[in-house]
């Protein structure tokens, strides 16, 4: 993980970034995370739906319990 952040860390060194690996539910986890950050950023996958944009359950739950903002990001 460390080496996909790097070229992002480089580009805005003011940002502060905390990689962390655990083990259970990772919603309950970014929720947990939320508490003390000042902006939480979650993907989903960028998927053509017939109506509106579709989100996975870790998405959904950020969006619906975290205490930061949330920045949702479509990637392919």
């Amino acid at each position: 993980m460390a080496d996909l952040l790097r070229p992002w860390q480089d580009k805005f060194p003011d940002v502060s970034v905390i990689e962390q690996a655990v083990v259970g539910q990772a919603g309950s986890h970014l929720v947990d995370a939320s508490r003390t950050a000042a902006l939480l950023v979650v993907g989903r996958a960028a998927r053509h739906a017939p109506v509106g944009a579709q989100i996975g359950p870790v998405t959904h739950a950020a969006l619906h319990y975290a205490e930061s903002p949330v920045a949702v990001i479509p990637h392919d």
